[in-house]
């Protein structure tokens, strides 16, 4: 009998055990990002979920003798959990450690990011966490990374600013993250050479990043094959793609990324279905081309955030990033238009 209760009790504790490793693996879902600039300015997103990330910090200023948040009589709603992260970035600025070349290097900013609102399509809740900037040398050689809140394995990836990307694996939330390589990606640029960068990032963000930008804008080319009419399309459509991008970069304009990317999709089901149905170019037509505008605006600006603009530099890589989104959208039109004349051509012969 009592050695049966000692297979029981030795069951039991395997199965806690497993499930609260469990529990604590699917609560953390840890992700850590370092985004450097050529300047040696960084962004840092560390997200977890967010009701685990708030336990976890009340947790610490409990322990530190720290002013613990409003009594709630239930669970948080989600804007009260926000607002208490938001109150607590300095307890969390003090679980992290930067570690570069042998020193410390502190976040110059630092902001919560609340997590998106959960789709049907999301597998996992979505994160939320922190948004440090700072900034290294542009001597830095090496860094080090350390997260005291977490048990489990996470990623660590940092995107240089030289393209190459590096991800270590930490074994333990205890644990120091191996020697991260930062050598040979900082300089500091002239206002040329970030404008060649930017013109050459924005280009890329068309061709051949930006296939719901490229096919709306041949949506709009192929109504009517006529230079007013094409080029009354288009410029609407540089106004307000190019108005959406440099107010949502400004923070004066902004669109959930799944609505923007929603928008841009549904743009091109527009100019398509509208494009069998009539061969004019009506007034509504030239309404919708400025909304859905924006919203690949909106989209550009997303991408032109994901890379790290040098500091005081920003309006340099904007207006050049702006450059290169124009520049593909003529190759664009350059190469439908000599599709357009080759096909009559064609057509032509032989008749």
């Amino acid at each position: 009998m009592l050695k049966h209760f000692r297979v029981l009790l030795g069951v039991t504790v395997v199965a806690l055990t497993t499930s609260r490793a469990a529990v604590a693996h699917e609560a953390e879902h840890t992700n850590v990002a370092f985004a450097f600039a050529r300047d040696g300015s960084f962004v840092l997103d560390v997200t977890n979920d967010a009701n685990w990330l708030l336990m976890r910090l009340e947790s610490f200023v409990t322990m530190e003798g720290g002013i613990p948040g409003p009594a709630s009589s239930g669970r948080r709603t989600d804007q009260e959990r926000d607002d208490r992260l938001r109150a607590l970035t300095s307890v969390f600025a003090d679980r992290i450690v930067v570690w570069v070349d042998g020193h410390e290097v502190r976040a110059e900013s630092i902001e919560y990011v609340p997590p998106r609102g959960e789709t049907p399509q999301d597998r996992l809740q979505p994160l939320g966490g922190y948004r440090l900037r700072g900034h290294v040398s542009s001597g830095a050689r090496s860094m080090r990374w350390y997260y005291g809140m977490v048990g489990d394995a996470y990623p660590v990836t940092v995107a240089r600013a030289d393209g190459r990307a590096e991800t270590d694996m930490i074994v333990t939330g205890d644990a120091w993250s191996r020697t991260l390589d930062l050598a040979g990606q900082f300089a500091v640029l002239s206002r040329a050479e970030i404008a060649r960068e930017y013109v050459g990032i924005g280009y890329d963000s068309i061709i051949p990043g930006g296939a719901g930008f490229v096919l709306f804008l041949l949506g709009l080319f192929l109504l009517r094959l006529d230079r007013r009419t094409i080029a009354r399309q288009v410029a609407a459509f540089v106004v307000a793609h190019s108005s959406g991008l440099w107010l949502a970069a400004a923070g004066v304009f902004s669109l959930p990324a799944r609505v923007a990317g929603g928008a841009v999709a549904l743009s091109v089901v527009y100019v398509a279905v509208e494009n069998l149905r009539v061969r004019e170019l009506k007034p509504w037509r030239l309404a919708l081309v400025l909304v859905f505008g924006l919203a690949h605006g909106a989209v550009l600006a997303d991408r032109f955030a994901g890379v790290v603009a040098p500091a005081g530099k920003t309006a340099v890589a904007l207006f050049a990033f702006n450059a290169g989104v124009e520049a593909a959208m003529l190759t664009v039109l350059s190469l439908a238009s000599l599709g357009a004349v080759a096909l009559y051509s064609f057509r032509t012969a032989r008749s």
